[in-house]
């Protein structure tokens, strides 16, 4: 009898504690619930990331702003270039008597803003016009002029001078189109007047150029051990007969 109420207790408290440690191990199994919760919270915070992107766009939506002020600047100066047409039209009237004096001519001698000789219908000579000297921009000059009508068959243009002992330096022209094509070149073409070493000028044949508008560009070429300039110069253009 007492064995048996020793194995019945036994039993019983082997039971109580498989009972307990059930508990133990459901109250641990809720502990990840927290890092879940945690986790899910974090989730959220990629929300505001998206949203902070967006105003990156907002500067992309300024640079057809300033594309639009390009095109503005070139409409202004538009009428810039019909002011020039129309200045070139004045000094085109001033060529009749075909003799001009160099320093009246209209123009700063540049490229972009020629001498202008005007429209030639006749033999046209611009006198007196400065040395040109060693070192740029002062070893180039540019002047325009106008064919009206088909060159004779001696048309020609260059410059005339006198060499002098302290004025060894020729002058060479070239002829250019306004677009900056050169058509004959100071070197590769052009002819001589006078003899050796006393040269009196240095031209281009132009026979051969359409009627329209043209640059001639006169210059110095030599080296300044030979001389620091040419002396003063006439600028010759003869449409020819």
């Amino acid at each position: 009898m007492i064995r048996k109420c020793g194995w019945t207790l036994g039993v019983i408290l082997l039971a109580g504690g498989c009972g307990s440690a059930s508990h133990h191990g459901s109250s641990t199994a809720q502990s990840p619930s927290a890092d879940v919760s945690g986790s899910a919270s974090d989730t959220p915070s990629a929300t505001p990331d998206v949203t902070t992107s967006a105003p990156e766009e907002t500067p992309t939506t300024e640079e057809p702003v300033e594309e639009s002020s390009t095109p503005q600047s070139a409409s202004t100066e538009a009428p810039q270039t019909s002011s020039e047409d129309d200045t070139s039209g004045d000094d085109e009237q001033q060529t009749g008597d075909g003799d001009l004096d160099c320093g009246s001519l209209a123009g700063s001698g540049t490229f972009t803003d020629p001498l202008q000789l005007g429209t030639v219908d006749g033999p046209v000579t611009a006198r007196n016009c400065p040395a040109l000297t060693s070192g740029s921009p002062f070893n180039v000059r540019y002047f325009s002029f106008t064919l009206s009508g088909t060159p004779g068959s001696n048309a020609h243009a260059g410059a005339s001078f006198v060499l002098t002992q302290s004025a060894l330096g020729p002058v060479y022209p070239a002829i250019v189109q306004p677009s900056g094509w050169v058509l004959k070149n100071s070197l590769g073409s052009g002819y001589w007047t006078g003899t050796e070493p006393d040269f009196t000028g240095r031209y281009q044949q132009i026979q051969d150029l359409a009627p329209g508008t043209y640059i001639l560009r006169t210059e110095k070429l030599d080296s300044p051990l030979h001389s620091l300039s040419t002396p003063p110069y006439d600028v010759v253009v003869d449409p020819g007969d």
